[in-house]
């Protein structure tokens, strides 16, 4: 048996095994390479279950059939993929009424925090360094730095409000 060949019987058997573990009417197999007695019993049970022959053969219809209901299964129970904003040092300071990238991030951030704290109301998505997110900014830089601020997002602002983001 050649290494592709054992490639192929272990995918197989992880893909039954994914649709075990996830309440189909499979037998359980392990992921040998070999394709013995347990793994024909699998697919013969996948077979039926999915109007194919039940024969015990993999060929391309139950082949592709099996791996897109375990696709299926690992995209249903899989963990949403996280975001990480980045934003570079000229994106990150944006004085007063100015626009940008970082801003619209900002203000989803400041939106979010409003519902668990106060001192964010009235921060709109508009991608503005308007008053109510310079006002938001202020409050931001005030308590975690202890110093007054116009407003200006700078990098440690954009700090403070992503550890703030990140805490809830």
């Amino acid at each position: 048996m050649n290494e592709e060949h054992e490639f192929n019987i272990r995918q197989l058997q992880r893909a039954l095994r994914i649709l075990h573990k996830n309440g189909e009417d499979i037998p359980v197999v392990y992921e040998d390479g070999i394709f013995g007695p347990e793994t024909e019993r699998a697919v013969i049970a996948f077979q039926l279950q999915n109007g194919l022959s039940p024969n015990g053969i993999v060929d391309y219809e139950t082949w592709v059939r099996l791996m897109e209901s375990a696709n299926e299964y690992i995209q249903k129970n899989a963990e949403p993929f996280p975001i990480f904003p980045y934003v570079s040092d000229e994106e990150s300071s944006v004085l007063p009424d100015e626009e940008g990238k970082a801003i619209w991030f900002l203000q989803a951030m400041l939106i979010a925090a409003a519902e668990k704290y106060s001192g964010f109301d009235g921060v709109r998505l508009n991608g503005k360094n308007d008053e109510a997110t310079r006002s938001a900014v202020s409050y931001i830089h005030e308590k975690a730095k202890g110093e007054s601020s116009d407003g200006t997002l700078s990098k440690a602002t954009w700090n403070s409000v992503a550890r703030l983001f990140n805490a809830i």
